[in-house]
């Protein structure tokens, strides 16, 4: 069984939110990206959507795979004093 830690203690994933909080936060885009369209889309827009999306996926995945949960502490215990 794989051994789980609460995902506060793991520093590379500190640094993915990081990197992915840095990429949806518009103000350090250069005036110009308000000028460039992407089908329409301002392409500081579209880069917020796709990071906002990689977020999400990224969140999903540390919850999946990085968190201990109650439940999956009590199992553990129950097949332990089997």
């Amino acid at each position: 069984m794989d051994k789980k830690k609460e995902p506060i203690n793991n520093g590379k994933l500190w640094i993915g939110f990081g990197i992915l909080l840095a990429l949806i936060t518009p103000w350090y885009f250069p005036e110009s990206f308000g000028e460039v369209l992407v089908y329409g889309i301002p392409l500081w827009a579209l880069i917020i959507i796709i990071g906002s999306i990689l977020l999400s996926a990224f969140l999903s995945y540390v919850i999946k795979f990085h968190w201990m949960l109650e439940e999956e502490k009590e199992e553990a215990k129950k097949k332990g004093d089997n």
